[in-house]
C-alpha cells in the first residue's frame, strides 16, 4: 500500500528534487557519478583479490 502523503502530485516536483538532493550531495562530497562509483568498486575488487592471492602465497 503506498503512502499517499509522501506522494508529490506537481508535474516535474520529482526531477527537481532529484536533482536538489545530487546538488546537495555533491555539497557535501558525498555524491559520486556513475563512472566514479564504477571505478572505486573496480580499484576495490582489485584490492581484495590481490590481498586474497598474498594470503595464499604466504
Amino acid at each position: 500500500m503506498v503512502n499517499k502523503k509522501n506522494l508529490l502530485d506537481v508535474q516535474g516536483a520529482t526531477d527537481m528534487i532529484n536533482q536538489y538532493k545530487e546538488e546537495m550531495a555533491q555539497e557535501f562530497g558525498v555524491h559520486h557519478s556513475v563512472q566514479e562509483q564504477d571505478a572505486k568498486a573496480k580499484d576495490m575488487t582489485k584490492t581484495i583479490q590481490d590481498e586474497k592471492n598474498n594470503k595464499k602465497n604466504d
